[in-house]
């Protein structure tokens, strides 16, 4: 799922992108204009983990885009839809949002949408441990990005996930070497996911102090951006290597953050899945966590003083 937040990093274009009808009416390259300040938006509150807000603008940029006839724009709005679906555990939405962009891209022949919608549907079907499918599509959007910029490192990335499915974990680690170069122009966005999936391949060979170290790296660039789901997965990580470490203060530190930030933007099903964890590691250090699960319930019941996402 943390690799579902990567695509955004070469989504959003300034001003109107490939497949743009030209010249517009004034009230047409409005609507484009509009359709690329909603899915801007859309995408703050995407990785603020905002799922409602999000849905609230990308379905705006659509509209917009729709209205414009600006073609690239309905797909990237698509594709933004469905990384939402994905990002909800809906799936089977996920997967019919990926192809009718991959029709909106295909028809307008914008190679570069074309592989960012392929690649994330691959990531859906990596997911859903169809591995052969999504090796084709990772296969074309390779090709379609000619090896260059974020959307290429990020199919690097979904490549170097395929590998570790199937226990390949040197190709693996030589995808992800590749991806990290290509992405080290790209600001914080596609760099953080690719460490966070260097830290989670660590992890299966054993080596859990350098593991550690990338999710560290992938917190600080999550944290500079503010991509806030990104930051709870990278603490939620950390704290399972202090586990296996035998680091019950530390590791209950970071999932203390983890829960917290996922509880202030409503992501219950994450706070749930950790809480048992928090409760026992509270048991082993002696640590009294009540004010924690207080605040934490407060949060849920929608009960927060800046309640960001609603």
């Amino acid at each position: 799922m943390r690799a579902g937040l990567l695509l955004f990093a070469a989504l959003v274009c300034g001003g109107l992108c490939a497949c743009a009808s030209a010249p517009s009416t004034t009230a047409t390259a409005g609507s484009a204009d509009r359709g690329d300040r909603e899915l801007k938006w859309g995408v703050h509150w995407y990785h603020k983990g905002c799922a409602r807000k999000a849905l609230d603008h990308f379905q705006a940029a659509h509209e917009h885009y729709s209205l414009a006839d600006q073609r690239a724009g309905v797909a990237r709005s698509l594709i933004s839809l469905a990384n939402l679906h994905r990002q909800s555990g809906n799936l089977d939405s996920a997967m019919l949002f990926y192809d009718a962009a991959i029709v909106a891209a295909r028809r307008c022949d914008d190679q570069t949408i074309t592989a960012q919608a392929l690649s994330n549907k691959a990531g859906v079907l990596i997911e859903s441990g169809e591995l052969s499918a999504a090796e084709v599509l990772l296969d074309e959007a390779q090709l379609l990005t000619r090896q260059t910029g974020p959307v290429f490192a990020i199919t690097l990335n979904n490549r170097a996930i395929l590998l570790m499915k199937r226990e390949r974990f040197d190709e693996a680690a030589t995808l992800l070497d590749q991806a990290d170069a290509l992405a080290a122009g790209d600001s914080y966005h596609a760099g953080a996911g690719i460490r966070f999936t260097r830290g989670r391949l660590l992890m299966r060979a054993g080596n859990h102090a350098q593991a550690l170290a990338f999710f560290q790296q992938a917190l600080d660039l999550d944290r500079r951006a503010g991509h806030t789901r990104g930051m709870a997965d990278d603490l939620s990580a950390m704290a399972e290597i202090y586990e296996q470490l035998g680091r019950d203060e530390a590791a209950l530190d970071c999932l203390d953050r983890s829960i917290k930030i996922h509880a202030l933007i409503d992501q219950r099903n994450a706070v749930l899945e950790n809480l048992e964890r928090m409760e026992t590691l509270a048991e082993r250090t002696g640590t009294d966590i009540r004010i924690t699960v207080h605040f934490v319930n407060q949060w849920l019941a929608g009960e927060a003083v800046d309640a960001i996402c609603r």
